[in-house]
């Protein structure tokens, strides 16, 4: 390891100071590139000079860079608009400049946008000067003058606020940081939850298979020592699950070899003990075989086969109806695909049919696919199970309810095999009674990806 390995702490640190500089970069352009807000304003001076002319169609040059003034006649005096003030003082002497009655004149602005610069202007007005206190309106005022029958009248209005300078720098500080700002975190999102969904998928895959493919570690130091870990912990259970079937195969090996002693002893003995030691040795040999199968059942799944499920379930429910088994197969669909070991799946399904014949005498199967799955159900029309049993049917040497099991044979490992195949197919069973009498049997396996 060098002091230049990837960590998530460097990472995360890198991106958050490009963020920034991202940041500030955009708001620089934005305060470069956008129109600079005029605050300027419109002195008292110029709306003096623009009241003298008796035009009242354009503006005079004092007036002329202010922003969204307008002029327009009315017949009558302006009403002051809600929110603005008047000044007595400024209206009389805008009057007296001009020469007309303080009647003739009407002055109103925004309340606190206007300044006082407490200095005198000159205003010469059809060769008389006069002063004026000076001030500066920045923000919606109105002025006017009455011209022998009618008001000219100049107003600014308010503006639009999605126009407004207000408006526009936040908006387009935030619109534009997070167009440069998304592409970068959905880019360092992705490179981040990669190794951890990867991690994620591959600690499902060896809860479900042991003898899945290891992880590969890749990513950040962190992904990769956790990518170790799991590696280490799959290699120790394969390692387990080898020694404890060593152990089972070597128990079996030993406990065969006194039930053939006793198996040949016995048969100088009278024929009613023989018979009933005979049986007895057959039933723990089964047992022993079935105990070896279930420790070795689905440890050795091959993954790499495409199968067709309906050509596999048809192949063997012709088999079961040429011994005159009364099994019957609906497929909804002729082409479901899935990734498996053939053998393997054979055995799931054949434990299915074999119990649906042994408690119902009949067996229902049908294929569906559903949200990227494919169900295979299997149907009896035995006695049934009760509810707060079912799950207790799938753990080993547990054969259920009696009345399922009366001269059934076995010795409750069926089930729990099924389970395990599943599983290691990606799959899953479930198991509930049917309204008219009977199990219902469920196994669910995703579909194989085209």
């Amino acid at each position: 390891m060098t002091s230049r390995e990837s960590t998530l702490f460097r990472q995360t640190l890198l991106v958050l100071i490009g963020a920034l500089i991202l940041s500030h970069l955009v708001s620089f352009f934005v305060f470069v590139l956008l129109p600079s807000h005029d605050a300027r304003g419109t002195t008292l001076s110029g709306i003096a000079a623009q009241l003298a002319d008796p035009g009242c169609t354009t503006l005079v040059p004092e007036l002329v860079s202010s922003r969204r003034l307008g002029l327009t006649r009315a017949g009558e005096a302006p009403a002051i608009p809600v929110g603005m003030r008047t000044d007595a003082l400024l209206q009389a002497q805008l009057a007296q400049v001009l020469g007309v009655p303080d009647s003739s004149i009407r002055l109103a602005w925004k309340e606190d946008t206007e300044i006082r610069l407490n200095r005198p202007a000159e205003v010469t007005v059809d060769g008389r000067t006069g002063r004026l206190e000076e001030a500066v309106f920045l923000s919606e005022f109105l002025f006017a003058r009455k011209w022998q029958d009618d008001w000219c009248v100049g107003e600014v209005l308010p503006t639009f606020w999605a126009r407004s300078w207000k408006f526009r720098v936040p908006f387009s500080l935030v619109l534009l940081s997070l167009a440069a700002l998304l592409p970068f975190a959905w880019l360092f999102a992705r490179k981040l939850s990669r190794p951890m969904h990867d991690f994620a998928t591959a600690a499902d895959a060896i809860g479900r298979n042991e003898q899945a493919p290891l992880l590969e570690e890749q990513g950040p130091r962190e992904m990769r020592i956790a990518a170790k870990a799991l590696n280490a912990m799959q290699v120790r259970i394969q390692e387990q699950l080898r020694e404890r079937e060593a152990m089972i195969a070597a128990i079996a090996h030993d406990l065969r070899t006194p039930l053939s002693r006793i198996a040949f002893r016995v048969e100088a003995a009278s024929p009613t003990v023989s018979e009933s030691v005979q049986r007895d040795i057959e039933q723990m040999n089964a047992m022993i075989t079935a105990t070896l199968e279930f420790s070795r059942e689905g440890r050795h799944v091959r993954g790499d086969q495409l199968i067709d499920l309906c050509s596999l379930l048809r192949e063997m429910v012709q088999d079961e109806q040429a011994v005159h088994h009364d099994v019957q197969l609906t497929c909804d669909t002729d082409l479901i695909r899935i990734e498996g070991d053939e053998l393997q799946l054979k055995r799931l399904f054949q434990n299915l049919i074999d119990n649906a014949l042994n408690f119902g005498s009949r067996a229902e199967i049908r294929l569906r696919h559903e949200d990227g799955r494919a169900l295979v159900t299997v149907a009896d029309s035995g006695p049934g199970i009760k509810p707060d049993e079912i799950e207790a049917m799938f753990r080993p040497f547990q054969r259920g309810e009696p009345s399922r099991n009366r001269q059934t044979g076995g010795v409750g490992l069926g089930l729990s095999i099924t389970r395990a195949i599943a599983q290691r197919h990606g799959g899953e069973i479930q198991v509930s009674n049917r309204p008219e009498g009977g199990l219902l049997v469920t196994v669910s396996i995703p579909i194989a990806t085209p």
